[in-house]
């Protein structure tokens, strides 16, 4: 094996080992004018484990496989960093991606660089998810746990923020519906082609790379508008049911801290179909729904309905809502675990030292050796 300084015609360098044509042991490849960099060790012309700078500044530092990123690595980016595994370019199976600057977190699975499967997210405000997923949207059966209203409205983050759950259309507080929609993730841009350690191939490939991280995590999923002024500011909200395309759809629970209640069935994020609201004075209104107002039924009143097929139907419902939000429960369960009793750590040689990160549990811990 040779090794030396390779300059490339678009100005960019590779320094270090060199077999057959190729890139082969430890060495660092820039792009033109110095911008981007990788290093570490390198296989007949592929990256095994090391790091990579791109020219915006954000970082991997992990183990490769065929020129993409596979197996367990950090990524930062912006204010979000990544630790866990990585397949074939993007994020999973399982990951953490955290906020440098907020409480904003995931932990769970992962599928193509999206959400999917079991996690746990945490908003700015301190509001949580717990639940299943699918293609980075809410999707299944899950917990929504809001924080008291009067944080919630302090904390004014372009995050998601537990106020998305204590918004309402309706003048009397009536139940609920969440924020406006998050931008639909798109679907993972196919890895750039790789060849040998050419300037522009692995500089091309440097940014493409970062061009296909994931855009999940509800960076963006609410503006703030105005809620009812009587809602105390110590009110929090859970919702227990399912979730469909990141929105309450299906059968759920809806609950107060104040003691509002609401048990049936949803779509959109609004009360839609048959169902039941318990008011905090103890009176309510049953019946059938239709984008969040009652258009059949008794409306807030202490007597029962007396139409045979209402009430049949209100029953069904909230006992679709009580399974549902027993399922959700059980699904919390099944998220939970996916890290609380996991404790990875990555070893992974730096051009400088060996830098340890500790996957999932506590921070991230770095040592120079």
């Amino acid at each position: 094996m040779t090794g030396g300084r390779f300059d490339f015609d678009d100005g960019g360098t590779y320094c270090g080992g060199w077999e057959e044509g190729k890139a082969h042991g430890h060495g660092i490849c820039t792009g033109p004018k110095g911008q981007g960099e990788y290093s570490g060790s390198w296989s007949h012309g592929f990256e095994v484990v090391g790091g990579y700078t791109w020219p915006s500044g954000n970082t991997y530092q992990g183990y490769w496989a065929q020129g993409k990123r596979h197996g367990l690595g950090v990524e930062t980016k912006g204010k979000w960093m990544y630790r866990g595994e990585w397949s074939h370019g993007f994020k999973g199976r399982y990951g953490v991606r955290q906020s440098l600057c907020t409480p904003a977190r995931y932990e769970g699975t992962w599928s193509n660089g999206l959400q999917d499967g079991y996690g746990v997210e945490t908003y700015g405000d301190g509001g949580t998810y717990q639940g299943q997923w699918a293609g980075g949207m809410r999707h299944g059966y899950g917990v929504r746990q809001s924080v008291p209203y009067g944080m919630a409205t302090v904390i004014r983050s372009p995050l998601r923020t537990s106020l998305a759950s204590l918004r309402s259309e309706q003048s009397n507080g009536s139940v609920l519906h969440d924020a406006a929609p998050r931008r639909q993730p798109p679907a993972p841009a196919a890895a750039s082609k790789r060849s040998s350690v050419r300037s522009d191939a692995a500089m091309s490939r440097i940014s493409s790379s970062d061009a296909n991280s994931t855009i999940s995590f509800g960076d963006v999923d609410c503006d703030f508008c105005p809620v009812e002024d009587h809602v105390d500011a110590t009110t929090t909200e859970t919702y227990m049911g399912e979730w469909k395309n990141d929105k309450r759809t299906g059968f759920g629970i809806s609950e107060r801290s104040n003691g509002m209640k609401y048990e049936g069935e949803w779509a959109n994020n609004k009360r839609h179909g048959y169902g039941c609201t318990v008011f905090p004075d103890g009176s309510k209104e049953e019946g059938k729904y239709k984008n969040n107002i009652l258009v059949r039924g008794i409306r807030k009143q202490l007597i029962p309905i007396r139409n045979t097929k209402t009430r049949e139907k209100v029953d069904r419902a909230i006992e679709g809502a009580q399974r549902a939000a027993a399922m959700a429960r059980t699904k919390v369960e099944i998220a939970n675990s996916r890290y609380v009793n996991t404790g990875w750590v990555a070893v992974l040689p730096g051009s400088v030292g060996t830098v340890e990160y500790r996957m999932f549990i506590g921070p991230l811990v770095t040592s120079s050796k």
